[in-house]
């Protein structure tokens, strides 16, 4: 569950350009879960027009069972 996103747009992103979205989990902590990520062009990938960074924390499975009952017993 997302607790929180921050995103930075550092430069336009031009409509119609194919991009390149990056996302890596930067660290665990128990059932925290630090994200970070960008997005640029696949022309210019070393360019990030977006970052991101971002705090998941994953659910206790019963609340996730109860939440998102499809999971079933997984």
């Amino acid at each position: 569950m997302t607790i929180s996103l921050r995103m930075r747009h550092r430069s336009p992103v031009p409509p119609g350009t194919p991009l390149r979205v990056l996302a890596r989990v930067a660290g665990t902590e128990a059932r925290r879960i630090s994200t970070t990520g960008s997005i640029a062009t696949e022309e210019d990938p070393s360019t990030a027009l977006v970052t991101a960074d971002g705090i998941l924390v994953a659910p206790d499975p019963e609340v996730a069972r109860a939440l998102f009952p499809i999971l079933g017993n997984t």
